[in-house]
């Protein structure tokens, strides 16, 4: 990853981390509970992301081990501990100090402010000192989450100093999903008409796969992005930003030049896979209605359209497709789609990759007149 998908600064203070689970005394005893090796916690926010900023982020989970030179056996001293933001900063429960001999590898997620949940949306765990997310998953109610991740390895106690909180350890937040949306735009003619659009949703996807937060590619790499459905022909809906899906209206002023609005869909999150096939499939309901003799708008067309496309999704990517309609001039007949990538406006500022992705949207019919 490139240095403009960095998301935030998230700083874990170092302090010392008692021993558990250690059979050597020596470490034990050397261990000092005090105010000046205790752990705390300060953040410091350099990126937003539209899911997550300064004044909505308030939890993150963190996994942490350590080993001394004499045992390779990792000891485990945080186990997907909650730090949650306070009036007094970042705190959590049974405080923990560092092991002045130990060499301590953190790592840290959120997921939209919660925690993944086995059985649903997945299992966040340590492998020895390999951090997973076993089984994540993208359905209805778990797509809209943005999925961060942090590691710090390979840390030790800073230099003890009486009455100093030791420096912290930095966390360095990166985007571990594809950000996606879609951008209606119509160009169809005819000046009394208006153009909905509606029930927007994607549809065969990968729904679920591993992440593995180890290895020499920061921030990890996604694995086991299995080939078969957690549910057949998985399905997630998508919000439109103007609830009303109107993207043409006439206009009074000027009958011969409709006014024309771009609407956009909020942002969903999926897995990172290339895809070999173009089967993914994007699913909405079009209509154009126009007025009747007493002025009132009525459908004069309107159907269910399928498009099919194969994307290529990469880690940190934020995509925005476009799908234009259009037609022929005489208004009706017959109107066609295209598909499109445009750059997703301020998406570097969010932390993300304005990605090209793979825009060769196929759709499967035009409309018929109902």
């Amino acid at each position: 990853m490139v240095n403009t998908m960095k998301l935030f600064n998230y700083l874990l203070p170092m302090a010392c981390v008692v021993a558990v689970g250690c059979t050597s005394s020596d470490i034990v005893d050397d261990v000092k509970e005090s105010g000046a090796t205790r752990i705390g916690f300060d953040t410091h926010m350099s990126k937003n992301s539209r899911a997550l900023a300064n004044d909505n982020f308030s939890r993150f989970y963190v996994y942490g081990t350590y080993t001394v030179p004499t045992s390779s056996h990792p000891v485990q001293v945080f186990h997907g501990d909650a730090v949650n933001k306070s009036d007094g900063g970042w705190t959590y429960a049974n405080e923990r100090y560092w092991n002045p001999q130990g060499t301590y590898d953190f790592y840290a997620y959120s997921c939209e402010n919660t925690s993944v949940s086995t059985g649903t949306t997945g299992n966040a765990n340590l492998n020895g000192t390999v951090f997973n997310i076993v089984d994540f998953t993208v359905n209805q109610s778990h797509c809209t989450h943005d999925l961060v991740f942090a590691r710090s390895l390979n840390q030790k106690r800073p230099p003890s100093q009486s009455g100093v909180t030791p420096d912290p350890v930095a966390f360095e937040f990166k985007h571990v999903l594809t950000r996606l949306k879609f951008t209606f735009a119509s160009q169809i003619p005819g000046e009394n008409y208006t153009v909905k659009i509606s029930n927007v949703r994607i549809s065969n996807f990968r729904d679920h796969g591993t992440f593995s937060g180890s290895g020499d590619n920061y921030p990890g790499s996604w694995t086991s992005v299995a080939e078969d459905r957690l549910v057949e022909n998985p399905t997630v809906s998508l919000t439109l930003t103007n609830a009303d899906g109107i993207i043409q209206t006439p206009n009074s002023a000027d009958q011969s030049n409709p006014t024309r609005t771009n609407l956009e869909t909020e942002a969903v999150f999926m897995i990172p896979f290339a895809y070999q096939y173009a089967n993914v499939r994007l699913i909405f309901d079009f209509d154009i209605l126009a007025p009747d003799s007493n002025g009132e708008l009525k459908g004069v067309m309107g159907n269910t359209i399928t498009a099919t496309w194969q994307p290529n999704w990469s880690m940190g990517q934020s995509i925005n497709n476009k799908i234009t309609l259009s037609g022929s001039a005489t208004g009706m007949d017959p109107i066609r789609f295209t598909g499109s990538i445009v750059p997703d406006a301020n998406a570097g500022d969010d932390g993300w990759v304005s990605a090209t992705g793979n825009a060769n949207f196929t759709f499967d019919q035009s409309f018929n007149n109902n």
